[in-house]
């Protein structure tokens, strides 16, 4: 039988060979996320995607389990994270929607919901969602199909979790707080402090989009004579749609472009195209798994009514050389 030494050192042989596939996987893996919280309207802080590092897999593959064994016997093959990959949310509750989103997308291996099981159990401490997925081998996301198999870990936060998380770990991996039950507590506390803000920050999203839902006021003096904006398609969006959540900021101002190539121009234009939609049919017809975002539905609506012509019209905004294939697929399933 292999002695420990030698499986880490062959181990580690192979993955110097692997590193090259891997980082490439790692950035295609990365941009097919980002490409599907922006195309599900999840309005998110940032997605970094990165490989572990050769002295991080040592130290992997030399950890023991309670009984004194070698936790990884069987080397790499059972490293799930090798590539990893953060998905950094504002709001705790758009968490849970990442997650539906990617298990969607990719073979999910393992969800482990740390925030819900510490609360279940009355701790406090680090909190955060971790997916092992999968790349499938049938409706492989974009840019992904040379990776067909490949496992990965996801870690999903928010911002304020990911602070907390981060230097955690920086204290602890300088070793400064082994032991230290001053530190333990001061941790602690803050994790509970984070939990707070967190909720305040729910809260608030909450008012915002309730007195938005509730403004009767006009967009304009003059809504025909007024350029449609981002900042208006926001507003007008909220009101319209206050059960969906926001898209980010940037996406508004991409919608109004792509209105604008399609001949919707002003805020009057907007109203009366906007103001007739089928919203809940168009939701059941593209069987979203969550709540769409404002600018993801608002595009499926505009799919819907005007079909290929749409498809042909946006192709001149050039923001996404794939956008036409998944424009086409998305036809087809409201066809269906």
């Amino acid at each position: 039988m292999e002695d420990h030494e030698s499986l880490v050192a062959r181990s580690l042989e192979q993955y110097e060979a692997r590193l090259p596939r891997l980082n490439r996987a790692s950035d295609a893996i990365g941009h097919a996320i980002r490409a599907r919280l922006r195309d599900d309207g999840l309005n998110h802080h940032t997605v970094q995607s990165r490989v572990k590092d050769p002295v991080s897999v040592r130290g992997k593959l030399d950890r023991l389990t309670a009984d004194g064994r070698f936790k990884y016997e069987h080397g790499l093959e059972q490293l799930d994270d090798l590539i990893g990959v953060r998905v950094i949310m504002f709001l705790e509750p758009d968490i849970a929607d990442v997650a539906t989103a990617l298990k969607g997308q990719f073979n999910c291996r393992e969800d482990d919901d740390k925030t819900s099981s510490q609360r279940r159990n009355g701790q406090i401490g680090y909190a955060g969602r971790h997916l092992i997925l999968e790349v499938p081998a049938e409706n492989v996301p974009v840019g992904c199909q040379a990776y067909i198999g490949e496992r990965f870990e996801v870690q999903i936060r928010t911002v304020l979790q990911h602070a907390w998380a981060a230097f955690e770990h920086d204290i602890r991996y300088k070793g400064l707080a082994e032991s230290n039950a001053e530190v333990d507590r001061a941790f602690t506390m803050a994790s509970t402090l984070i939990e707070l803000a967190d909720a305040q920050f729910s809260a608030i999203n909450d008012i915002v989009k309730r007195r938005q839902a509730e403004s009767t006021a006009g967009f304009a003096v003059d809504p025909a004579a007024t350029e449609l904006t981002g900042d208006i398609l926001q507003d007008m969006l909220a009101r319209l749609l206050p059960e969906h959540p926001r898209s980010q900021a940037r996406q508004y101002t991409w919608l109004g472009d792509l209105l604008a190539a399609n001949g919707v121009r002003t805020v009057a234009d907007a109203e009366g195209l906007f103001g007739a939609a089928d919203w809940s049919g168009v939701a059941k017809r593209m069987d979203y798994k969550f709540r769409a975002g404002h600018v993801r539905i608002a595009d499926d609506f505009l799919l819907k009514t005007w079909g290929p012509d749409y498809i042909a019209r946006t192709k001149s905004l050039g923001d996404d050389p794939k956008r036409e294939a998944k424009l086409t697929h998305r036809l087809e399933r409201m066809q269906d």
